[in-house]
């Protein structure tokens, strides 16, 4: 056996053990996504036209309050009837959970 033979097992070995463990520590840190099907059905629109309205957080970054009014406005091609009150109802319903009070 090579005399490098048992660090070169070790080092395999705490990398195998390490990578799991710091995808999963990454995976921790991402905050819970909304449920934007349920959105999309809520308020009579494409998951697509949610998700291309919808703030998205820079990476590494908690994203923001989404703001109704806005949404609704962008969302207004969609359907018009949307209104900021319905869209705000629906992002309480469908937000992630565990946040904002939900």
């Amino acid at each position: 056996m090579n005399p490098k033979t048992p660090k070169r097992i070790a080092t395999l070995f705490v990398l195998a053990t390490l990578t799991p463990l710091a995808a999963f520590a990454q995976q921790q840190q991402q905050p819970p996504r909304p449920d934007f099907g349920g959105m999309a059905r809520a308020l009579g629109v494409t998951e697509n036209a949610i998700k291309t309205c919808m703030p998205a957080p820079a990476k590494g970054q908690l994203p923001e309050r989404p703001d109704p009014v806005r949404i609704a406005s962008c969302l207004s091609d969609a359907n018009p009837a949307l209104t900021p009150a319905k869209v705000d109802d629906v992002l309480k319903a469908h937000g992630p959970k565990g946040s904002r009070g939900n």
